[in-house]
């Protein structure tokens, strides 16, 4: 951060963001507001109402998101509810008598770009899902899509077995072809499905929808199936959980999974560094994403004929 003490304001430089929110950024004028506030990362409606997040700097890349030059915002005084005022790559918070802007115009642009499905020869999908199974299983945390942590009370056991039990139903109603009104009950029974921001069932969804946005991934209807859910059921997640699967079904994910896969492509051996990345994220959220990246690619050799 830095201070300009004349003007009293604080100013924090975007160190890198989203190619898409740095554009919308240059273009947005009016009044937001601040939607949630935690340790590394504040999150902001624009005029719009559109769900953008400001990370601290080791948050790493992801869609809708502006990585700034600051460890953390624990001592800005920022709350959850006050006004943010947006300009052409400006964005000033104003948590007491020194407002804070963060300015995103020399921010480094990122674009989430994965590899296309046609790349992958015949096994290989099925490989790389093994082999990031094994690597989720051994390392991942439990108590979301691996199944509950060791003592679980009755409450999480029962999270646990809905969560099985919407898996089974979602990739069924894939596998097999059983048409939208199937699909969306799949997808209906995983949203929103855990505690936390992201819930572990909209973290398996986000792994799932991504590998189906895929170029040349096989049509299984998933896509446009969870668009709809989303769009019927708009207050069964969270907001953060609805922006990040809404992207999602743009094949928009953060670096860490888009470099899981990427390097899944590329080399025979497991990607044990950049899965370890992907599992610091959250609680089990990162584990929980990689399980839907792990039924996706193995969806995608079945649907091929390669199984």
């Amino acid at each position: 951060m830095h201070g300009d003490e004349s003007a009293r304001t604080c100013t924090v430089f975007g160190l890198s963001g989203d190619a898409e929110l740095l554009d919308l950024l240059c273009a947005t004028t009016g009044e937001g507001r601040i939607h949630s506030v935690f340790t590394r990362v504040v999150n902001l409606l624009t005029p719009d109402g559109l769900l953008v997040t400001l990370a601290a700097r080791d948050g790493g890349d992801a869609p809708r998101t502006l990585v700034v030059d600051t460890p953390d915002w624990t001592a800005t005084a920022l709350t959850a509810g006050r006004p943010v005022t947006f300009a052409p790559g400006n964005i000033l918070l104003a948590p007491g008598p020194r407002p804070l802007r963060v300015t995103s115009a020399d921010a480094r642009s990122w674009r989430p770009k994965a590899p296309s499905l046609t790349g992958f020869a015949p096994g290989t999908l099925a490989r790389v899902s093994a082999q990031l199974d094994a690597l989720n299983q051994e390392f991942g945390p439990r108590g979301g899509m691996l199944g509950p942590v060791p003592g679980a009370g009755p409450l999480e056991l029962a999270v646990a077995r809905a969560l099985d039990a919407g898996r089974a139903t979602l990739l069924t109603a894939l596998r097999h072809g059983e048409g939208d009104a199937a699909i969306r009950r799949g997808v209906l029974a995983l949203l929103g499905l855990g505690p936390g921001l992201t819930p572990a069932g909209d973290d398996f969804l986000t792994g799932l929808t991504f590998v189906a946005a895929l170029p040349g991934a096989a049509p299984t209807g998933l896509v446009p199936a969870v668009r709809a859910v989303l769009a019927e059921h708009r207050g069964r997640t969270t907001d953060v959980s609805h922006a990040t699967l809404t992207e999602a079904t743009r094949a928009r994910v953060r670096a860490e999974l888009i470099h899981v896969l990427r390097q899944s492509a590329e080399e025979d051996r497991p990607p044990h560094a950049p899965v370890r990345r992907l599992l610091a994220i959250g609680h089990t959220s990162g584990s929980d994403t990689l399980s839907g990246l792990v039924a996706g690619l193995h969806l995608e050799e079945e649907l091929r004929g390669s199984l």
